[in-house]
């Protein structure tokens, strides 16, 4: 053979290194050439599937490489950690940069005061964040089969397999069907419930009945001496539209109860236009008539009349239904924040406000009120200014009114707020004072800093993990720099104008509610550690306590001051005392709890700090019993409060001694939580460690 063919038959040269025996050489086990395509396969025509494999180079990683890597690994995980606490850097991966700057900015809670100079987050396309998934009993990932912290247990301890609930507008006012708000305790309505998170009362009733659990026979025995209790007669109203005169006087009587005790709470009407119109009495439009009607029935409540808003209500069902949504207009949506703003509320029909609410928002943006124009108006006539400046402040207004309205009644239900404001997407000003001092634009303006603050609140607490303590304090502290920043006029209540005396306590009690609820939530996961074994409070938990049951003694002492006797002033004020009595009771069914666990067979006598939370929860219990005479009919408020008093300062009420789960008095909360599982209670608090079943049992 030539040196030319030799050369034409050798394998080219290759960089890479071969085994000795190409693949099909080595399956048959036959001597190999090394050459490609070798010999044997060229012989057995498999000249194309001759292939050498390609040895794989060893990595060796030396100790000192090896120390260094780990080292900034956990360099690494700490700053994560600092960032994004208690996140699990899976779940950190799933997300887009805009979700992870937005996680980042809720973990800092930095100040939001200044709205107009907000910093806009980039929009970073990508796929939706996949839900954590959770651990069941057996330590095997479940999607979608997570402990459900509101569902009602039935007698055998299984979750109701559908949520519902009951608030027809047929129901009469006085029913106590509303879980969000506890009345529901007073009814053996165990099925309507709704979802609810942990700032809610099922979470504080939850929570004071596994500390305490004979705490829950004494206070359902008192909800079905409740029950008993036939509700109060109302008195007969005429019907109306019977005396046309006396109709008018009525109307107007209505009307002026409104302006004076709703409006400078929620001041997104034009008064002077509004009387106007209605003194002509030109519009017989629906919108119009909508709006007119739920003006006379929350005017009507106002006034103390016990059955006139109903006929009012009835008369507004037929201009504010499924129809009005199709009319684009100002005064529907105006009539749909009265009607999920306020008198749903006062029937005990709070899921249907909340989502009249959601639809109202729906109608304002569609409307572009939360939009600013593009585009100033070209008039030089100062009358025609003037009527389009106040054109353009009732838009604002009306925006930020049913803002705050969402955002104020949602404060205690855990829910995900649903964009309720974006500041990439959303622009709209602040409203302006139309003449010196108006009080109505000051008042509105403080309300919405204060709602734009427990907005990032309410996000935060939607989410899967728990606030930390640092969390909770950087809020609090906001919230008082926001509250001290307010101008001292507006603070005041002793020496305000009557008719905005009562706007200005509502919003201090709110700001103390916003506090009550976020120290709540540091009680309810101390409560839940406590459970765990743990026989006392290091001083750290001792300090949070007394914090929290601080910032509730100041809202019950100042409601005991300033309640005025109206009923919608009750109606406010009483629902916010309830709150505020929450803190001591849960501070006393961890005390009681400490003592049962510390095993003294002698309760040992009440300390100085038991005694403070005894002598607040009187000092309530004395302010809901003077609130009685303006109270609805439906009120259980201070039964409650009073039940489950008497049932954890009575001798023997920490008892531990679980009543029976066959018991029916347990299902009259729809509460029951003798079956779940330590796994479930950290999935309901927001516990992601310990949902994962990594805490020792």
């Amino acid at each position: 053979m030539s040196s030319s063919q030799a050369s034409a038959t050798s394998p080219p040269p290759s960089g890479r290194k071969v085994n000795r025996s190409c693949i099909e050489c080595t399956r048959r086990k036959i001597k190999c050439d090394g050459r490609q395509p070798c010999g044997s396969c060229v012989y057995y025509h498999n000249a194309d599937t001759c292939e050498f494999r390609q040895r794989s180079r060893r990595n060796a990683v030396s100790r000192s490489t090896f120390d260094k890597t780990s080292e900034q690994l956990k360099l690494q995980s700490k700053v994560l950690e600092t960032l994004f606490p208690g996140s699990n850097v899976a779940d950190l991966l799933e997300k887009s940069q805009s979700e992870l700057l937005e996680l980042l900015n809720m973990n800092s809670i930095p100040p939001h005061n200044n709205l107009q100079h907000q910093p806009h987050l980039p929009i970073t396309p990508g796929p939706p964040p996949i839900p954590p998934q959770r651990q069941d009993e057996d330590g095997q990932f479940a999607s979608g089969s997570t402990a459900d912290e509101s569902a009602p247990m039935s007698e055998n301890g299984e979750p109701a397999e559908d949520r519902q609930w009951d608030e027809s507008l047929d129901q009469p006012a006085t029913v106590a069907s509303d879980d969000i708000n506890a009345l529901g305790l007073a009814a053996d309505n165990q099925h309507a419930r709704s979802y609810l998170g942990v700032t809610s009362m099922s979470a504080v009733f939850r929570t004071i009945f596994r500390l305490c659990p004979a705490a829950k026979e004494h206070t359902a025995q008192c909800a079905r001496a409740l029950t008993a209790v036939p509700a109060q007669a109302q008195l007969a109203v005429p019907v109306l539209g019977r005396d046309p005169a006396l109709g008018i006087l009525r109307e107007q009587r209505c009307i002026d109860f409104y302006f004076e005790h709703i409006h400078p709470i929620t001041p997104f009407l034009d008064e002077e236009d509004f009387r106007s119109q209605y003194a002509s009495g030109t519009r017989q439009d629906g919108s119009w008539m909508g709006l007119l009607n739920m003006v006379f029935a929350l005017g009507s409540i106002a006034s103390g009349s016990e059955g006139l808003h109903e006929q009012y209500y009835r008369e507004a069902r037929s201009f504010t239904g499924l129809d009005s949504l199709g009319s684009g207009n100002l005064e529907s949506l105006q009539a749909l924040c009265l009607l999920g703003g306020y008198y749903l509320h006062f029937r005990n029909s709070p899921n249907m406000a909340y989502s009249i609410l959601g639809a109202a928002q729906r109608v304002a943006i569609a409307l572009g009120l939360h939009r600013e124009p593009r585009k100033a108006a070209n008039m030089t006539d100062p009358a025609e200014i003037e009527s389009y400046r106040r054109r353009v402040e009732t838009r604002r207004r009306t925006w930020w009114a049913l803002f705050c309205l969402d955002t104020w009644a949602c404060m205690t239900q855990g829910r995900p707020t649903c964009g309720r404001w974006e500041s990439s997407t959303m622009d709209t000003y602040f409203p302006s004072c139309l003449y010196p001092d108006d009080q109505c634009a000051i008042l509105l303006r403080a309300n919405i800093e204060f709602c734009l603050i427990f907005e990032r609140v309410q996000h935060r607490f939607a989410q899967f993990s728990r606030l930390s303590n640092q969390e909770v304090l950087a809020v609090d502290a906001e919230l008082q720099t926001w509250y001290n920043s307010l101008p001292q006029e507006t603070r005041q209540v002793d020496n305000a104008p009557q008719r905005f005396r009562f706007a200005r306590e509502l919003m201090k009690t709110r700001y103390y509610n916003a506090r009550v609820i976020l120290a709540r939530s540091l009680i309810l996961y101390m409560a839940h550690d406590f459970k765990r074994k743990i026989r006392d409070l290091v001083p750290e938990q001792r300090q949070i306590l007394d914090h929290c049951c601080s910032i509730s003694s100041e809202a019950i002492d100042s409601t005991a001051r300033y309640w005025t006797p109206n009923r919608i002033h009750v109606w406010n004020l009483a629902w916010y005392l309830f709150q505020a009595c929450t803190v001591p009771l849960l501070s006393i069914a961890i005390e009681r709890n400490m003592q049962q666990r510390q095993q003294e067979q002698v309760p040992s006598p009440a300390s100085d700090r038991v005694i403070s939370w005894q002598t607040s929860l009187a000092k309530a219990l004395e302010t809901f019993a003077e609130m009685r005479p303006w109270m609805r009919a439906s009120d259980r408020s201070p039964d409650i409060v009073s039940a489950l008093y008497e049932a954890l300062t009575v001798v023997g009420g920490g008892d531990d001694q679980t009543p029976s789960a066959t018991d029916g008095s347990l299902d009259l909360f729809g509460w029951c939580d003798e079956q779940l599982t330590e796994m479930d209670w950290g999935v309901f608090l927001g516990d992601e460690t310990l949902a994962r079943g990594m805490y020792p049992m």
